[in-house]
């Protein structure tokens, strides 16, 4: 649901209606009206906004994830070891203690 601040629409309908020169011969009505224009402007540039950083977050992450995995099976490659092999010689799967 959008969210508008209604403490700012009535703050611009009152500057546009006390200035004769953005007033332009307008009713107060008038006035209001493209105050909550701008509003609606307002809000859907915040969304856009909002939904392109949460697409970067993700895609970001995203590329965090893959380097790390990378990594990961680079270091164990350049051993020449399997994933069984170094989760063996860690103390994984063996049913042996490997704690402390």
């Amino acid at each position: 649901m959008r969210q508008y601040n209604k403490q700012q629409v009535m703050k611009d309908a009152h500057r546009l209606y006390g200035s004769e020169f953005h007033r332009k011969g307008r009713s107060w009505s008038e006035c209001l009206r493209a105050a909550w224009g701008w509003e609606h402007d307002a809000v859907r540039a915040r969304e856009e906004k909002a939904a392109k950083l949460d697409a970067m977050i993700a895609a970001s992450w995203i590329a965090h994830k893959e380097g790390v995995d990378q990594r990961r099976d680079e270091k164990a490659w350049e051993r020449g070891l399997t994933s069984d092999e170094i989760s063996k010689a860690m103390g994984y799967g063996t049913g042996r203690y490997c704690g402390d």
